[in-house]
């Protein structure tokens, strides 16, 4: 609330009627929208603008409070304003909530488990 700006990201699966991607993987309508929230949010950076993404909320509670239809997801609520600073690392490694996993453990080539290769192969790439 001390925010200067709230706001509420949805995504509505009706809107915009048929849609490529969407009759083969319907969720690539949440896909897309937190691909929207993330450029968002790396826009708001580069102008020192923080956002926050608020998990704490409850999506019956925020369907009541803004009257949000049914069929229309809230996929974020952000808090949007500038901070005093940008911390180093980030909060929730800070206070020990989660620590960064290795990111060799994360990406895989060609199939899942695969470690990625150390260099990429200008065969592989023409």
């Amino acid at each position: 609330m001390e925010a200067p700006v709230n706001l509420c990201v949805t995504c509505d699966p009706t809107r915009g009627g048929v849609v490529l991607g969407r009759n083969a993987q319907p969720e690539t309508d949440v896909y897309s929208t937190c691909c929207a929230i993330e450029n968002l949010w790396l826009a708001a950076r580069v102008e020192g603008v923080g956002v926050g993404w608020v998990s704490i909320l409850k999506v019956a509670q925020l369907r009541d409070m803004l009257g949000i239809p049914p069929h229309v997801l809230p996929v974020a609520y952000l808090c949007v304003g500038y901070p005093e600073q940008f911390p180093e690392e980030p909060m929730l490694q800070t206070e020990k909530w989660r620590s960064r996993l290795p990111l060799d453990e994360l990406v895989y080539h060609d199939s899942w488990g695969r470690p990625p290769l150390s260099k990429p192969s200008r065969e592989r790439i023409r």
